[in-house]
């Protein structure tokens, strides 16, 4: 893996793209946005985290040479990449998301007494629930077999090319408010840690909700730096 081309200007999703595992790693230890903030430059997001870029850069740049992702996302085609995406991640919101509302009244049945604080939870899990499932259901019926249909055919791509920017669009705009519900959630559950009175359903309610933004994060990341700027590019280039 080459690192000696990036540098505190390099965009933080260059990174991603050259070593995922490992970066993603340091990027959420470090609370730096990949995902929606994929295009902002390692300088810029450690300055807004009051971070060392240089560290920062040491850390993300070290030698990792015997670590390795099973799917090298960035060099798979359109068509390859929302089928990885629809049966990672759609498949694992579509079997979580489901859950979250039997396990949210089971825990403020019984704790909401000493935690008041559990009912704007709930609110918050519930808006999360209520935009990631028609928003999967757009990509899936609308967005995602449009740029199929543009990667499979050199005609298609060029008939298609316009009419994919306003999609993307909406469902960057999706992404935004997704990852400002996360950013409310995480705080709220004081990064997910569970109080100490917390029984097994209260400790696990808030690992699945880490769980959850741990993956959408990754999501978001695949299709905002990876997916949506390649079938931009290819309708481009098509004209």
């Amino acid at each position: 893996m080459n690192t000696s081309k990036l540098t505190t200007g390099s965009k933080v999703c260059e990174f991603v793209n050259n070593n995922p595992d490992h970066v993603i790693q340091i990027l959420n230890e470090l609370d730096i946005d990949f995902c929606c903030g994929g295009f902002k430059t390692l300088e810029r997001a450690c300055t807004e985290k009051g971070l060392n870029p240089e560290l920062v850069l040491k850390k993300l740049c070290a030698d990792t040479t015997e670590q390795n992702h099973l799917v090298d996302w960035a060099q798979l085609s359109l068509s390859e990449l929302v089928e990885h995406i629809v049966s990672l991640h759609h498949e694992y919101l579509n079997k979580t998301l489901p859950q979250l509302n039997g396990l949210m009244d089971k825990v403020i049945q019984a704790h909401e007494k000493n935690h008041p604080e559990l009912i704007e939870l709930k609110k918050l899990v519930l808006a999360l629930k209520v935009d990631l499932e028609p928003h999967m259901l757009k990509e899936e019926r609308i967005l995602f077999p449009m740029i199929k249909n543009m990667d499979a055919s050199l005609e298609s791509e060029t008939a298609m090319c316009s009419s994919v920017t306003g999609p993307i669009r909406v469902m960057m705009a999706d992404h935004e408010n997704v990852g400002m519900l996360l950013e409310k959630i995480k705080m709220l559950t004081n990064g997910y840690t569970p109080p100490e009175d917390a029984c097994e359903t209260y400790k696990f309610l808030f690992k699945t909700l880490k769980e959850i933004e741990s993956d959408t994060h990754l999501h978001v990341y695949k299709e905002n730096n990876l997916l949506f700027p390649e079938a931009l590019n290819q309708g481009t280039q098509a004209i």
